[in-house]
């Protein structure tokens, strides 16, 4: 499982095959049913006719590539949500953390090896999907955090951008798990020296007998920890193949095919919020001195420039008048500059790249719904809309509704808001537009950033995100240069890739 590309199915037994349970998910922490054989994917289908050729939504769960798996949806609440309004959906599981974005850039372990069984995935729909009911040429990926940078990851890929026909990206974009765009995580190297004593002397040997036999042979169980510690996850690369170049090169070589984006109003704080829970941090810990240790930590690939930047971004989201110790007021505004650093900038980013390509169905939505329907923590004096706010309503997930219901606290709004989100999502896969009244949720475009606000009640704006947006795309370039950069920079003597990462790159130049 380390080392192999996904397998193309050619063949298929001549017995039935028993599709009545799930699977086991793919090796992480905090899921009990797990199993290095886990690359399955589940149809549900409305009842077929010989005939009918329904639209396909492939969904790819999110998680920082490190968790996730087609086990978290109830087959009750999909088909409430999706195949009552006429479509077929299609849950994937995919190679997690070490087993799937582990590489020494070489085929001993190749690159983005979670994204290829991706894309044989959608092959597999797209050349099979027939024979349930579904049109092979009405395919509509969708997926949230991880799996919303997948999708747009597939969209800049040579590889899988001619399979599907639209593209929905939830608090997404290919950049918030690209490697570089947040600085070069390098946990390749940092894993490989932690478990198999793989030094900087041998990668530079570029000789991987030894890390093969250390890392073939050891259970899941020794490296799942290390995993489980990457606040950030796993990255997807550059690689020659599946991302041949960085996103703003392949940016203009996308097809212009109906592309739905959107975020939760305050995405970071579901990180600061589980922070609380665990007991890992307390209000009383958020202050203009703890943002920016926190900030130095987290954007330490900004070296000599994280004092500018830090101090642009406190004059950008700081309130006028706010103390250091205003401890609320900090949580915010820490919510604030990391849902833009994050989500929101990137997103914007790659929004834009789509408009000035000439691509005239383009959406975005920020979700603003405030509810008590999978809210893990109580923060007295704010009601943040978190990361993963959409996923209960739209997926219907029976935990969050029967917790919520426990404490009296599921509304009738709770519940028109899932249905609009159903309706809304499958419209977009049926026709390739959220909404059948232009007026109601018009397409964006370049000088209005046009976008549909997402509470009780729907309401169109303009100027999407545009402070994160001016802020993290046009004023801050000039200081930081561009993120991810043409290459790495591998010249602060910390780390020894080099010449493996350039051997690779170059191969094909």
């Amino acid at each position: 499982m380390f080392r192999r590309k996904p397998q193309r199915l050619d063949s298929f037994p001549s017995s039935p095959y028993n599709a009545t349970f799930l699977r086991p998910a793919c090796p992480q922490l905090g899921h009990g049913d797990i199993n290095e054989d886990c690359l399955y994917l589940n149809i549900y289908t409305p009842k077929a006719s010989s005939t009918e050729r329904f639209p396909v939504m492939l969904w790819i769960h999110g998680g920082s590539l490190k968790t996730g798996s087609a086990q978290s949806y109830a087959t009750g609440s999909i088909i409430r949500n999706f195949i009552s309004r006429g479509v077929i959906v299609v849950t994937i599981q995919y190679r997690l953390g070490m087993l799937g974005y582990f590489t020494t850039f070489t085929d001993d372990f190749p690159p983005n090896r979670g994204a290829l069984d991706q894309v044989e995935a959608i092959k597999f729909v797209k050349d099979e999907i027939k024979n349930f009911g579904g049109n092979p040429f009405q395919i509509t990926l969708f997926g949230q955090s991880a799996g919303s940078a997948s999708v747009a990851a597939h969209l800049f890929s040579p590889l899988s951008q001619s399979l599907f026909q639209g593209a929905i990206m939830e608090s997404g974009s290919v950049l918030t798990c690209f490697d570089g765009a947040l600085g070069f995580q390098n946990t390749s190297v940092e894993w490989a020296q932690q478990l198999c004593n793989f030094t900087s002397n041998n990668w530079n040997a570029l000789n991987y007998t030894e890390l093969t036999n250390c890392l073939s042979n050891m259970p899941f169980s020794k490296w799942l920890p290390l995993d489980d510690n990457l606040l950030l996850g796993w990255q997807m690369v550059q690689d020659n193949y599946f991302l041949p170049d960085v996103p703003r090169n392949l940016a203009s070589k996308r097809p212009n095919i109906p592309v739905m984006y959107g975020n939760c109003r305050d995405e970071w704080s579901y990180f600061d919020l589980s922070f609380l829970r665990d007991g890992l941090t307390k209000l009383s810990d958020y202050s203009k001195g703890f943002f920016e240790l926190f900030f130095g930590t987290m954007a330490s690939y900004l070296a000599s420039r994280e004092f500018d930047v830090v101090g642009m971004l406190e004059g950008v989201y700081t309130p006028f008048g706010t103390s250091d110790d205003d401890h609320l007021a900090w949580f915010k505004i820490q919510n604030d500059i990391f849902t833009s650093t994050g989500f929101t900038g990137f997103i914007t980013r790659e929004i834009d790249w789509h408009l000035l390509n000439g691509n005239k169905q383009v959406y975005a939505y920020e979700i603003t719904y405030e509810s008590q329907i999978g809210r893990f923590y109580e923060l007295p004096g704010w009601t943040p809309v978190y990361h993963s706010c959409e996923i209960p309503f739209l997926w219907m997930m029976p935990n969050d509704w029967l917790t919520a219901g426990s404490k009296g606290k599921v509304t009738t709004d709770d519940f028109d808001i899932a249905d609009w989100l159903g309706m809304t999502w499958t419209n977009f896969a049926k026709y390739g537009k959220p909404n059948l009244d232009q007026n109601l949720w018009p397409a964006m475009n370049y000088s209005t950033h046009t976008y549909l606000e997402i509470d009780k009640i729907k309401t169109v704006k303009q100027n999407y995100r545009n402070t994160d947006s001016t802020l993290w795309n046009k004023v801050l370039p000039p200081i930081i240069g561009n993120w991810p950069p043409e290459r790495p920079d591998w010249d602060n003597g910390t780390i020894a890739f080099k010449d493996v990462f350039h051997n690779f790159i170059n191969r094909a130049n």
